[in-house]
């Protein structure tokens, strides 16, 4: 059986915080909101390129670029390879299909005020509002498939644009062969290889697309793959997970398992990357057998 994606997300809006919570946070499960900051919210009636090309135009921002200069496929990117003025930036995408993107972009950094725009609605708890970030692409600009190294809740509102948004269940980590002390893998969901990740045989992820207006609730860990399909304008606010375990998983993949992968790196060089690859070979292995044993089970009964 091939990869499956299905467009089975739940879309709401006007949800009270009992049913978010009862349906969604609790449980970790994902589900897209309309209007989630209320319909006259600033970030839907003035947050746009035009708005921003005014007031940062002269900021030097750094830009990433999917087909240029690539992270390697167990990490993620370590610095933005290119710079240009934002309102070139600007302009860039608004002109046509490109790579480049600009993400994890705190514009309050820049323009304090902004903070005055919005306010978090009573949904969730132990949210942290004080690292808004703004995502920033053009049509066909990609982010790879990964997971969020803190693990945290992810509240990712399209502002302009739309995308394609695919989520994964952290469930099947190991069946899409996840690096080891990473948050990253190599496959590709659009072209994948069945030969080379069979483990890929027992994935069903979520395949939805966001509006302007819309807001993706992504649970702790869920993995991600995005794809501009337009020129767009993306904004998360992200929330500590409802349980303990995750939230200390978060801590030590930040504070402890990021940093041994950077020393192994530079020790061992490609042996290290090798070595992940292998081990992430190894237990996808198991993982595919584990899922044969419970089908083989089921089908005797």
């Amino acid at each position: 059986m091939p990869l499956q994606l299905i467009d089975g997300l739940d879309r709401v809006e006007n949800i009270t915080r009992e049913e978010f919570q009862e349906k969604y946070m609790i449980p970790q499960k994902p589900v897209i909101i309309k209007n989630f900051y209320g319909k006259d919210s600033p970030l839907y009636t003035k947050w746009g390129f035009e708005y921003f090309k005014n007031e940062l135009g002269d900021l030097e921002v750094g830009v990433y670029d999917a087909e240029g200069k690539k992270a390697t496929a167990d990490r993620s990117y370590k610095g933005a390879p290119d710079k240009m003025k934002f309102r070139d930036y600007i302009d860039l995408v608004r002109s046509g299909p490109t790579s480049k993107r600009l993400f994890l972009f705190n514009v309050f950094k820049h323009k304090k005020e902004l903070f005055k725009d919005f306010t978090f609605p009573d949904i969730a708890d132990k949210v942290l509002k004080f690292i808004p970030l703004a995502f920033f692409g053009g049509e066909g600009a990609v982010t790879r498939i990964h997971r969020d190294m803190d693990n945290s809740n992810v509240f990712l509102t399209e502002l302009a644009g739309n995308k394609r948004v695919v989520l994964f269940d952290p469930k099947y980590s190991e069946l899409m062969y996840r690096f080891p002390f990473g948050t990253h893998t190599s496959i590709d969901i659009n072209n994948p290889d069945y030969d080379k990740f069979p483990g890929l045989h027992h994935v069903t992820g979520y395949d939805s697309t966001i509006l302007a207006g819309d807001t993706i609730f992504i649970p702790a860990g869920w993995w991600h793959h995005i794809e501009y399909r337009s020129a767009g304008i993306g904004f998360s606010i992200r929330s500590l997970s409802p349980s303990l375990k995750e939230r200390m998983r978060g801590v030590y993949q930040i504070g402890f398992m990021t940093h041994l992968d950077e020393v192994m790196r530079f020790l061992l060089k490609d042996r290290w990357f090798n070595l992940k690859k292998n081990m992430a070979e190894k237990r996808a292995v198991k993982a595919i057998r584990k899922v044969q044993s419970v089908q083989t089970i089921q089908t005797v009964k």
